[in-house]
Parts: C-alpha cells; sequence; structure tokens
C-alpha cells in the first residue's frame, strides 16, 4: 500500500513541512495497525529507511492512501 505523509522534522515549526510518499508491505495488516501508535511507529520506519533524521524529533500531520 502507498501512503502520502506530511510530517516536520524540526521541533521549533519554522523549516517547511516535507511530503513524501512511502509503502507499506502488501503483507503488513491494516487491521492490526488500528492502534495509532503502532501505525505511527510503522510509519516512521518506513521514513528512517528513507533516509529522513527522525531520531530526535517527528511531528506527523497528515496521512493519506493514495
Amino acid at each position: 500500500m502507498t501512503l502520502k505523509v506530511t510530517f516536520s522534522i524540526d521541533p521549533t515549526g519554522l523549516a517547511t513541512d516535507i511530503t513524501d510518499t512511502i509503502s507499506i508491505p502488501s503483507n503488513t495488516c491494516l487491521y492490526c495497525l488500528h492502534d495509532r501508535e503502532l501505525f505511527e511507529r510503522v510509519v516512521i520506519d518506513c521514513l528512517k529507511q528513507k533516509g529522513y533524521n527522525v531520531e530526535y524529533y517527528i511531528g506527523i500531520m497528515k496521512i493519506y492512501s493514495i
């Protein structure tokens, strides 16, 4: 499944929001991800794999399926 994610990695809020697409493996059960914290962890792991520095701060604003 492909998702479009809008997020920020700047804790001050001064940087521009980032919008990028991530792919969640098709064998991932979305019903199992109904817990918001678990779903956010999966999204954050995908963003780490894309090279974003989310070690110190990440603020996820929007997630859309495309």
